[in-house]
C-alpha cells in the first residue's frame, strides 16, 4: 500500500513527517517504563523503604505518564495536519483530472458517481494518510518495547502470548468474512443512491405519479433496504466475533501471566513487584496489538477507495492537457475569417474511447446536457467492435466547408440530426474534426487546448447555466476584474436595464438554483451580457430564442444585433425567424452542405431550405 501511495506522485514533506514518527515512537515506548517503575516501587516498599525512597519512583512514574500523553497528543496533532494535507492534495489532483476530461466523457458517467469519487472515496482513503500510519508505527514499536521489557523481567513471561496467534487466526477468519461483504454493501448503497436520485427530482416524481408507479418504486426501495439490513447484520455478527475473540484472548493471557508469575516467584526467580509489572504489561499490550490488528479493516476500505481513485488518475481520458488553457500560442496576424471549416468530417468516438474506468463502468450514465450538448446522445457513443473501421461508422458531418468573417452573421439551418449541434462542438474546440480542419482566429483547433479556443469564442445558448450565486458572480465568472459599472453596462446592452433597476439588491441578488428566479428570456439576456463582458471576436448563438414567444424573441435578437456589429456571428437554430436576419445561410442535410446563400436567394431556389421554411413548425 505504501508503494502505491508513493506512485501517486504527491508532494511528501519528509521534514514534517520525521517529527511525527519520532513522537509516535516515544508515545509507544514511554508507557512501557510505567509497569517496570511500579514493580520496583512495590519491591522497594515491601523491603521496608520509607516514603522518601518511594516518592521519587512515583514521581518518575507520573513524569513518564505525562510525557507519553504529551508525545501522543503532539504526534496525533502533527500527523493529522500532515495526513489530511496529503489527502486533500490527492483530492485536488483527482478534481483537476476530472475537470480535464473530454466533454464527451461526461456523457458516459453518472453525476452521482462522479461526486462519490471526490467525497465518499476520498473519505475512505483519509485513514491511509492520517490514522493508519500513526497506528502502525505506534502499534509495532509498542509491541517491540513490551516484548523487550518482558524479556528483561523474565523471558518466560513471553510464553503467555502463545494464545495471541490463535486469537488472531479467529480475527483473521472473521475479517475475511467481513471483507467479502464490503463490496456487496457498497453496491447496495450505490443502488439505493441511484434509486433516490432517479425518483426524487421534480421531473422524476412527476413521471412516477403519471405512471402510477409510486407503490412500485416504494417496493424497489424496500427490497434494497432488506438486502442492506441483511448485509449489515451479517457484518455485525462477524465484528462481534472479533471483539469476543480479542477479549477472551487477553482474559486467558492474564490467567497465564498470573500462573507463570506464581511459578517463577515460588522458585525465587522473580519478585512480587515483577509479577505486578508483568500483569500491567497485559493491559499495556492491548492497545498496540489492537492497533496492529485493527488497521486491517481501514486498510481494506482505504484500498478500495484508493483503487477507484487510481483508476481515474490512470485513465487516458482524465487530466488532459488539451482541455486546460496553456500559454497562448504566438499571435498570428489578424485574420478576417474568425471561423473556418475546411472539408470537415466528424464521427463521434466509440464509448470506450472516452470512457473512464470506475466511472463509466457504473450503470445509469448521465442523460446528457442541455443546449447543443443535448445533441450528443449515448447512442452516438456505442461500444464499437475492434474490427470496425471509421469508414463503417455513421459520420455526423462530411466535407463541410464554410467561413464566418468579422462583421458577418452566418446561420446554420437544418432538420434535427443534420449535424448542427456538432458544428458548435467543433467551433468551440470541444471536439476535433475526424478529417479536415477547423480554424478559430486563423489557428487550427488541433493546435489549441479547449480553453484556448474559448479565448476567441462566446456562446449564447438556449439553456443558460447560472450558478446558485449572486448576479454579480454569474456575470463576472472568468472576468473577475470587471468593475460594477462594466457589469451594469453589460446588463443594459443586453436589454436587462429595466430589470436591474427593479432588483432591490442589485448585483448582489441571488439568481437561485440554475437561475430559476429569472425567466428563460432573462437568463438568455444574462448570457448576452456575459458575451458583452468577455468581448470575444466570435459569437455563437445556439438556439438562443427557441423557448421564447415572438415578442420576446425579437427583443433578444435586437440585443444580439447590438453587440454583433464588430464580431463574427454563427447562428444555429431551428426557428427560421432567428435565421432570416443572417447575411448568409448554410443549409445542412445528413451532415453535408446542401446549399448556402442569402435568405431570399434560397427561397427563390426552392430547395431544401425553402421546403423547411414552408413547414409551419419551423416558424413557431
Amino acid at each position: 500500500m505504501f508503494s502505491r501511495v508513493l506512485e501517486l506522485g504527491l508532494s511528501i514533506d519528509w521534514v514534517r513527517i520525521l517529527p511525527v514518527l519520532v513522537l509516535t515512537a516515544l508515545a509507544a515506548i514511554l508507557p512501557v517504563g510505567l509497569p517496570i517503575l511500579l514493580g520496583r516501587t512495590i519491591d522497594t516498599a515491601l523491603k521496608g523503604a520509607g516514603l522518601a525512597e518511594v516518592l521519587p519512583l512515583l514521581g518518575l512514574v507520573a513524569l513518564l505518564a505525562v510525557a507519553g500523553a504529551a508525545a501522543e497528543l503532539s504526534a496525533n496533532a502533527l500527523g493529522a495536519r500532515v495526513g489530511y494535507g496529503l489527502s486533500w492534495q490527492l483530492a485536488q489532483k483527482l478534481y483537476g483530472s476530472l475537470l480535464r476530461m473530454p466533454l464527451l466523457s461526461y456523457f458516459t458517467i453518472n453525476p452521482g458517481v462522479l461526486n462519490s469519487r471526490l467525497t465518499n472515496d476520498m473519505r475512505m482513503v483519509d485513514p491511509l494518510f492520517v490514522t493508519v500510519p500513526i497506528a502502525f508505527v505506534h502499534g509495532w514499536v509498542g509491541l517491540a518495547a513490551v516484548a523487550i521489557a518482558l524479556a528483561f523481567i523474565n523471558v518466560w513471561f513471553l510464553a503467555a502470548f502463545v494464545l495471541v496467534p490463535l486469537a488472531l487466526l479467529a480475527v483473521r477468519f472473521a475479517e475475511g468474512r467481513i471483507n467479502a461483504t464490503i463490496r456487496e454493501s457498497y453496491e447496495v448503497n450505490a443502488r439505493a443512491a441511484l434509486q433516490i436520485e432517479s425518483t426524487t427530482s421534480a421531473d422524476a416524481v412527476s413521471l412516477v405519479r403519471q405512471a402510477r408507479a409510486t407503490a412500485a418504486e416504494e417496493q424497489r426501495f424496500h427490497e434494497i433496504a432488506e438486502q442492506s439490513v441483511a448485509i449489515a447484520a451479517h457484518m455485525d455478527i462477524w465484528r462481534a466475533v472479533i471483539a469476543v475473540s480479542y477479549r477472551l484472548c487477553f482474559d486467558l493471557v492474564t490467567v497465564l501471566f498470573l500462573g507463570i508469575g506464581v511459578l517463577l516467584a515460588s522458585s525465587g526467580q522473580v519478585s512480587i513487584g515483577s509479577i505486578v509489572s508483568a500483569l500491567f504489561f497485559v493491559g499495556l499490550v492491548r492497545q498496540p496489538l489492537g492497533e496492529v490488528v485493527g488497521q486491517r479493516y481501514p486498510l481494506v476500505r482505504a484500498g478500495m477507495g484508493l483503487e477507484r481513485v487510481e483508476q481515474v488518475l490512470a485513465s487516458p481520458n482524465t487530466g488532459l492537457a488539451s482541455v486546460a488553457a496553456v500559454a497562448r500560442p504566438p499571435s498570428s496576424p489578424p485574420v478576417a475569417n474568425q471561423l473556418v471549416f475546411e472539408h470537415v468530417g466528424y464521427t463521434y468516438p466509440a464509448r470506450q474511447d472516452v470512457a473512464v474506468k470506475s466511472l463509466s463502468d457504473v450503470a445509469s450514465a448521465s442523460s446528457g446536457g442541455s443546449g447543443f450538448l443535448a445533441g450528443i446522445s449515448l447512442t452516438r457513443l456505442d461500444e464499437v467492435d475492434e474490427t470496425e473501421t471509421e469508414a463503417s461508422l455513421s459520420r455526423v458531418l462530411d466535407e463541410v466547408s464554410f467561413s464566418v468573417a468579422r462583421g458577418e452573421t452566418v446561420a446554420v439551418a437544418g432538420q434535427s440530426g443534420s449535424g448542427k449541434s456538432t458544428i458548435i462542438t467543433l467551433a468551440c474546440g470541444i471536439v476535433r474534426p475526424s478529417s479536415g480542419s477547423v480554424k478559430v482566429a486563423g489557428i487550427d483547433t488541433k493546435d489549441l487546448t479547449e480553453e484556448d479556443v474559448w479565448r476567441t469564442v462566446s456562446l449564447v445558448s438556449q439553456d443558460v447555466y447560472l450558478r446558485d450565486a449572486p448576479l454579480r458572480d454569474n456575470l463576472n465568472y472568468g472576468r473577475e476584474d470587471a468593475s460594477d459599472d462594466e457589469l451594469i453596462n453589460a446588463l443594459r446592452v443586453a436589454g436587462l436595464g429595466d430589470l436591474y433597476d427593479q432588483l432591490p439588491e442589485g448585483l448582489d441578488t441571488h439568481v437561485g438554483q440554475r437561475g430559476k428566479r429569472f425567466s428563460g428570456g432573462e437568463r438568455q439576456r444574462v448570457a448576452i451580457a456575459r458575451a458583452v463582458l468577455r468581448d470575444r471576436p466570435l459569437l455563437i448563438l445556439d438556439e438562443a430564442t427557441s423557448h421564447l414567444d415572438t415578442r420576446r424573441e425579437e427583443g433578444i435578437l435586437d440585443a444580439i444585433e447590438a453587440i454583433a456589429k464588430d464580431r463574427a456571428v454563427l447562428v444555429v437554430a431551428h426557428r427560421l425567424s432567428a435565421i432570416e436576419r443572417a447575411d448568409r445561410i448554410v443549409m445542412l442535410e445528413h451532415g453535408r452542405i446542401a446549399e448556402q446563400g442569402r435568405h431570399a436567394e434560397l427561397i427563390a431556389a426552392n430547395g431544401p431550405y425553402a421546403q423547411m421554411h414552408a413547414a409551419p413548425l419551423q416558424r413557431s
